[in-house]
């Protein structure tokens, strides 16, 4: 068998970003703050949507949940009788599905949206020297 050469660390290109070097902590948990939850807001990072994007989201959401209420129900007032009337009516049979749709597409619209703000608008402009 062949003997492999001696592996070198690499050595980091001036091209690629520096990381910070890791932490010999003895326990793996983040520091508590006054709540206890600052693990779970992070303040170095913008957020993914802004709020226009949650309002647009939340809209197609209440859509969703809306047509989902239109489809429900059905019950007969006896259960000896049968009434297609009741069960396929154009309630259930078009506007459920209409606003179910309807609510899919709000939601997709509103996660493509670019989301507006002094944080998002301060990332994409170059610094200036």
């Amino acid at each position: 068998m062949a003997k492999q050469p001696q592996r070198r660390p690499n050595a980091p290109t001036s091209n690629a970003p520096k990381r910070p070097a890791p932490t010999t902590s003895s326990s793996s948990r983040k520091p508590a703050s006054k709540n206890g939850f600052s693990w779970l807001f992070r303040t170095d990072e913008p957020f993914l949507f802004g709020k226009r994007n949650f309002i647009v989201m939340g809209a197609g959401l209440l859509l969703v949940v809306l047509g989902l209420v239109a489809m429900s129900g059905g019950h007969m007032p006896n259960p000896e009788t049968w009434d297609p009337n009741l069960i396929y009516s154009p309630r259930r049979i078009t506007l459920a599905p209409m606003l179910m749709v309807a609510g899919f597409v709000v939601v997709a619209i509103g996660i493509f949206l670019k989301p507006n703000g002094d944080a998002s608008e301060a990332s994409n402009t170059p610094p200036t020297a």
